[in-house]
């Protein structure tokens, strides 16, 4: 079976050539089930490959080598840059699972949502291709191609969030996205050079038909020049600043939510996003080398999950929330990457994909049945006409703010008790944790606030923007379907990572861990390990500090024994902060977007006044030169016999002037 793992990507890509080629011609019915159906055919083969993968022995995992793709000359004079192949281990089985899996289901939820649109084949086209791009990412066996599929993804994400591009906030905020990201694949590839430099190699490991020895067969290799060690991690980081919507170019995915809801899904919660993470998760090995860098991306999670999910507080659009919650939970992913504690970020990236799939679907259901409206003051007391989407949201909700037995909570302690360990090693990482553990607390308010005022208390929607009656209904069973599947994954994806002191073991580390430690195992970054009487602790702190955000939250928008605006004023400097996305939207428009326009309005200017000058001049000399002798051109004989006359006269004197 694993010799068909190519097939895993293609039938995505063949679904969007089919959908491309013949979408109009073959109605919305056909559309759906080639897209449903191809990402239907890569999902089951992919289960079918991590299942014959479990029963193999491989210690760099599955290696299926397709074809040469750039090399050139032969016998010892070959060089061999790259090839077109496949890597199947523990940390690409996770992420085609969840890429395959989550896909599917957002494909199908998109039927019943975009069932009225009038871009209703292209918007598949779109979706298809990505799941294509971001499969290819996370199968490639070589830093090249895995630029290839990150690039592919950028692309697929700027035409899905400006799908509807005739309004200019859904165009800007595709340009957006697609110019701050370009920024962080700017440090991707310099890195790669380094790489090339350095290695000779784009392939991660040996092996038949590739290079003699991979990337991570032998990281050691930059030791020998500090600062190579330091420059690959540290350009790699900038790639993750961009993909993973991490400080300070996180500014691009709260605009993304432009697009329609199921590409919030599938986009920026459960796929894309977490491309930096798995980035960062493939080249721990080189991570390893250089304690500075991964100080460097703990400290830019650590920052970005707290300043993310203080703007979250604020927010009045319910999908501008999940956007800031995603940036933070992604913030999360990040600390624990820089903690050397990759599986526990590779589990958060796992269950965050089902929890946060779920609220952006549910956030979508929410918009469907209220007319497109967003505002979180204008809705209330949901549950009664919502019940399906409403309580499915709340497992979302309470797996999020880590509630104990939901998902979240096993995959965020995790990484609270790595972070803690890794401070007993470093104390920098101390701090990081109190920063984190604070965090833990707002997020809980702010998706508490989130919960209390969309679906409980009054209905306080009544009109919309039109004037027309707004009566909540239900949303069709093609999106409720996938919403209740993702809410049992919210449940349940959990437990492959319960920690050994809740059910009486005695190993030090969780079941994901020890499935994820042949591809992410850090290697002399993190040696401590915590008693299980410290992890009950650091459990007992994240819940106790959890339940107080959700009860600070009830207590504001549920009790009404505060009142949230009189709140605000009092807290007014630190509420203009956070609407104000901390400035950072305004530092770029004055420093950096203003000041580029003030350059390109110059360069226009001297493009046309200089150079578009300079063509004028010539043109008009050349045509002044060209009438002059044109006149001299009249026809006549004896004109033109004066004119001999006149230059042998010419030639003479010449000849005796300087003999």
């Amino acid at each position: 079976m694993l010799e068909q793992l190519w097939l895993v990507p293609v039938f995505p890509l063949l679904g969007a050539v089919a959908n491309l080629a013949f979408g109009r011609q073959i109605g919305r019915t056909m559309v759906s089930l080639i897209a449903i159906g191809s990402v239907a055919l890569s999902f089951l083969l992919g289960v079918n490959a991590v299942l014959s993968f479990m029963s193999l022995s491989a210690p760099h995992g599955f290696q299926l080598r397709l074809f040469d793709w750039i090399s050139w000359g032969a016998g010892s004079n070959a060089v061999h840059v790259a090839d077109i192949g496949l890597l199947l281990d523990p940390l690409s089985s996770v992420m085609v699972l969840v890429v395959a899996g989550i896909g599917l289901l957002i494909h199908m939820y998109s039927v019943g949502y975009m069932a009225e649109e009038p871009g209703y084949a292209r918007y598949f086209v779109y979706l298809n291709l990505f799941t294509f791009s971001m499969l290819v990412l996370v199968l490639a066996n070589n830093f090249l191609l895995m630029f290839v599929g990150w690039e592919l993804v950028g692309l697929c994400s700027y035409l899905l969030i400006g799908f509807w591009f005739t309004r200019p906030s859904a165009a800007a905020a595709g340009k957006k996205a697609f110019i701050t990201n370009r920024v962080g694949d700017f440090g991707v590839l310099i890195a790669l050079f380094l790489i090339w430099v350095n290695w000779g190699t784009f392939d991660f490991f040996g092996g038949p038909g590739g290079a003699a020895t991979g990337v991570f067969d032998d990281p050691g290799r930059v030791l020998a020049t500090q600062g190579v060690a330091f420059a690959i991690p540290m350009l790699l980081i900038l790639g993750v600043t961009g993909k993973s919507a991490q400080i300070p170019l996180f500014v691009w995915l709260p605009d993304a939510m432009e697009g329609p809801t199921p590409v919030s899904a599938l986009i920026h919660a459960a796929t894309m996003v977490t491309g930096g993470v798995y980035l960062v998760a493939r080249a721990h090995l080189l991570y390893d080398q250089s304690p500075d860098a991964l100080l460097t991306l703990a400290t830019i999670g650590a920052l970005t999950a707290f300043v993310a999910a203080t703007v979250a507080v604020v927010q009045t659009d319910i999908k501008r929330v999940l956007a800031y919650s995603t940036v933070s939970q992604l913030g999360f992913m990040v600390l624990a990457l820089g903690s050397g504690a990759y599986a526990a970020a590779v589990f958060h990236l796992m269950t965050h994909a089902f929890f946060k799939a779920l609220m952006f679907l549910g956030a979508g259901s929410v918009i469907h049945g209220l007319h497109e409206q967003q505002d979180l003051r204008r809705m209330g007391g949901l549950r009664r006409y919502m019940p399906v989407t409403t309580w499915t949201f709340v497992v979302g909700w309470l797996a999020i703010i880590g509630a104990p037995g939901l998902s979240g909570f096993f995959s965020k302690d995790l990484i609270l008790a790595r972070t803690f360990a890794r401070g007993l090693i470093d104390p920098v990482y101390l701090g990081l944790y109190g920063l984190a553990l604070l965090t833990v607390g707002i997020t809980a308010f702010y998706m508490s606030r989130m919960v209390f005022l969309a679906f409980f208390g009054d209905f306080r929607g009544g009109v919309d923007d039109h004037g027309h009656a707004v009566i909540p209904h239900e949303s069709p069973v093609s999106m409720l379907v996938p919403l209740v599947v993702l809410a049992i994954g919210s449940v349940i994806a959990g437990w492959i990572g319960v920690p050994s002191f809740l059910t009486g073991g005695t190993s030090p580390v969780s079941a994901i861990e020890v499935f994820l430690a042949p591809a992410v195992a850090a290697t002399g970054v993190w040696e401590g390990t915590l008693e299980h009487l410290t992890e009950i602790v650091l459990t007992g702190m994240s819940v106790m500090v959890a339940l107080a955000g959700a009860s600070l939250a009830g207590l504001l928008y549920l009790s009404g024994a505060v009142n949230p605006v009189a709140l605000a004023m009092v807290f007014s400097p630190f509420t203009r902060l956070f609407e104000a996305r901390w400035y950072l939207d305004d530092f770029y428009r004055v420093a950096i977007v203003s000041n580029v326009a003030r350059i390109a309005s110059f360069l226009a200017s001297f493009d046309l006044a200089v150079i578009g000058g300079s063509v004028t001049v010539v043109v008009r000399t050349v045509r002044g030169a060209g009438s002059v002798l044109r006149a001299s051109q009249a026809g006549y004989v004896r004109g033109y016999a004066v004119t001999m006359l006149a230059g042998a006269f010419l030639v003479l004197a010449a000849s005796w002037a300087f003999r």
